[in-house]
């Protein structure tokens, strides 16, 4: 996490699965394994695919898909990380899939339609889609020692329809878009990037509880970021009809930077 925070708000989970309770033996991949299959094919693992962790300079090589590097800490149980979650990981496949495959139309469009990824039932597959963000969030906070509102368990248990606490959007970034185009292009470098935010916290006005825990993930150009408030009965994607949007942006430090100038392979 970004800021030190008092050990008395941390939540000391024992050893056990932050969704059931039962003993944490399984450890959730902190990206799907088909993204990370995706993005870096066997030869990319030939030549190198590093971890670049908190902005160091320091690279940890990950030697492959399966890499603990790319894991949670034991944080759920098997049952919750496979069994009750497999209809989650099925929507976030056809999900993912199709945000690589129509990239040029999404980001044309600034937004995707669930309908036009998951047909007639976008709805329920939407919801499903959306649990599985919230298991990647909720095995962050975990980890972070965070302490999950029982309402976004609601959620996932299926007992409560809505998300409250846990509020998404998507976004794409443009200077990431443009920096893959140009290793591929001018530097023969072929693969995706994964990205993962630290948590930024933030205490309330007497400093005696967490008031809100924000973070992002993405795979390649998008994004997702995610913000937990801890009183909030709100939350979850902001859909409109089966509209979601995908607005880009490019970071403040790269508006008026050309890529070029950017990438270390040409100014080593």
């Amino acid at each position: 996490m970004e800021i030190s925070v008092p050990n008395e708000l941390l939540h000391d989970y024992q050893g056990k699965c932050w969704w059931c309770g039962n003993t944490a033996d399984s450890r959730e991949h902190r990206y799907k394994k088909s993204d990370v299959v995706r993005n870096f094919q066997k030869d990319a693992w030939k030549t190198g695919v590093v971890r670049v962790k908190d902005a160091s300079s320091r690279e940890e090589y990950i030697q492959g898909a399966n890499s603990g590097k790319l894991k949670f800490a034991k944080v759920l149980c098997a049952r919750c990380n496979n069994e009750r979650s497999q209809a989650f990981d099925r929507s976030y496949d056809v999900f993912a899939e199709y945000l690589h495959t129509e990239e040029e139309l999404i980001v044309s469009a600034g937004e995707v339609r669930m309908s036009a990824i998951f047909g007639a039932n976008w709805s329920e597959r939407t919801s499903d889609l959306q649990k599985y963000f919230v298991k990647h969030a909720c095995c962050r906070l975990a980890e972070d020692r965070v302490r999950i509102p029982g309402g976004v368990l609601d959620f996932l248990n299926g007992t409560r329809p809505d998300l409250p606490h846990m509020s998404m959007e998507m976004s794409i970034n443009l200077s990431v878009r443009e920096m893959t185009a140009h290793l591929r292009d001018v530097h023969g470098i072929h693969g995706g990037s994964l990205w993962s935010g630290p948590h930024q916290v933030w205490l309330n006005s007497t400093k005696t509880a967490i008031e809100s825990v924000n973070s992002h993930f993405g795979i390649n150009c998008y994004f997702l970021g995610y913000s937990c408030d801890m009183q909030s009965n709100t939350g979850g994607l902001p859909l409109d009809g089966d509209r979601l949007e995908m607005p880009s942006y490019r970071p403040e430090a790269l508006e008026d930077v050309d890529i070029r100038d950017a990438c270390q392979d040409c100014n080593p």
